[in-house]
């Protein structure tokens, strides 16, 4: 039984399943959002965008939802990310911070993490679904640390108790999601976050401790980076922890 529990959240979860938790008014004004609206104009469509969904009763308890749409709902093509409009990360980080609600945030930060636990790439799994996470966390060191200690500090509550029978395979399973964000370059090494001086400082250790475990994925693996990257990722290490 346990087996077919890790199977099944092994599959992937289809876009068109995210987007039927939302309404298709949100859906439109959720991808106008994040594929029209430039950095630094964000601002009063996220407001407006709050008073005709969750400023209104039962509103925030959708936030949950948003965010699995936004994770497995639309993954932008290269020429979107690249064309200045706001990314996903930073429009979850918006909704997270919009949570009056504990369990709000906690269902909120499961919703972002789940692909992470039963995340396998021989099996299908997709980066991009994994991408907001990590681009969250390292995007909010330089000035919103607290943020990236809160959801690493989550994350591993995850590994430690979603399924406490199976604790070993979600963990190699997240294990495998970091190796895969370095691996397809959505970040140049796991040292933005392991070398950061900002984070706090048992989490750092116990992240340090965690990718160095024995497993197939190793520590080389999860940290390492290829040659022709490290000045690229020294240079964001330094931007992302300077003080």
């Amino acid at each position: 039984m346990m087996a077919h529990c890790m199977e099944i959240g092994g599959v992937g979860t289809p876009g068109w399943c995210t987007a039927l938790s939302i309404s298709p008014e949100m859906e439109t004004q959720l991808m106008f959002l994040m594929k029209n609206v430039k950095w630094g104009n964000q601002k009063r469509y996220q407001l407006w965008f709050a008073r005709k969904h969750l400023m209104v009763p039962g509103g925030e308890e959708r936030i949950p939802d948003i965010v699995r749409f936004i994770c497995c709902g639309y993954h932008p093509k290269n020429e979107v990310i690249q064309s200045g409009v706001i990314a996903r990360w930073a429009v979850i980080g918006w909704l997270l911070t919009s949570c009056s609600k504990a369990y709000i945030v906690a269902n909120a930060k499961l919703a972002l993490f789940y692909d992470w636990l039963f995340f396998d790439e021989s099996k299908g799994g997709n980066v991009m679904s994994i991408e907001p996470a990590m681009l969250l966390m390292v995007n909010s060191l330089s000035q919103y640390v607290d943020i990236t200690n809160m959801l690493l500090e989550f994350l591993f509550l995850l590994i430690e108790n979603y399924e406490v029978r199976r604790k070993e395979a979600i963990a190699q399973c997240v294990r495998c999601a970091f190796a895969v964000l370095v691996k397809k370059g959505v970040v140049p090494s796991l040292e933005l976050l392991t070398s950061c001086e900002k984070l706090a400082p048992l989490l750092r250790q116990k992240l340090v401790a965690f990718l160095s475990s024995t497993s197939p994925v190793s520590a080389v693996q999860a940290c390492g980076k290829p040659s022709n990257d490290i000045s690229e990722a020294a240079e964001l290490k330094k931007r992302v922890c300077s003080n």
